[in-house]
């Protein structure tokens, strides 16, 4: 059974990038409330600008916490911020694909499983672990629909 997780580096990341733009939030709301007379516009502008930011990080960091085991002829999928299980048996696939984009730090490869009506399973080098034998794995039971 291969079991798939996000990668702590990329969770770490996050979490501190969360942490350094709502921190510069509450400064900026503090800021403006303490003192509304010095950049009043720019402030004004910037706290809603940061809050939104920190807002659409954290909810892709909420989504993207899954765990995906394959093994047995089915991709279990389990999300852990809301709790809920999908399972996928591999006949049931409609098609995947591996996109491969070369950069200065390597290639960044992303897998893209498509079940059900309009369902995505996404996988990624850099964001999940064992990314290379879940690829192994497709090309040995689900070669058919590889697009």
């Amino acid at each position: 059974m291969i079991i798939s997780k996000p990668r702590y580096q990329t969770l770490f990341a996050l979490g501190v990038f969360l942490i350094l733009v709502f921190g510069s939030f509450f400064l900026l709301l503090n800021s403006l409330l303490s003192s509304p007379e010095s950049f009043f516009i720019l402030k004004i502008i910037l706290a809603p600008l940061t809050l939104v930011i920190a807002l659409l990080v954290l909810s892709k960091f909420i989504a993207a916490i899954k765990v995906v085991k394959i093994g047995n002829n089915k991709i279990n999928i389990t999300y852990l911020i809301s709790r809920s299980k999908a399972e996928i048996a591999i006949a049931d696939i409609k098609g995947w694909t591996e996109e491969i984009v070369k950069t200065k730090q390597g290639d960044y490869k992303e897998i893209k499983i498509l079940f059900g009506q309009k369902k995505i399973l996404k996988l990624s080098n850099k964001e999940n672990t064992e990314y290379e034998r879940v690829v192994k794995y497709l090309n040995a039971k689900a070669k058919k629909v590889k697009r």
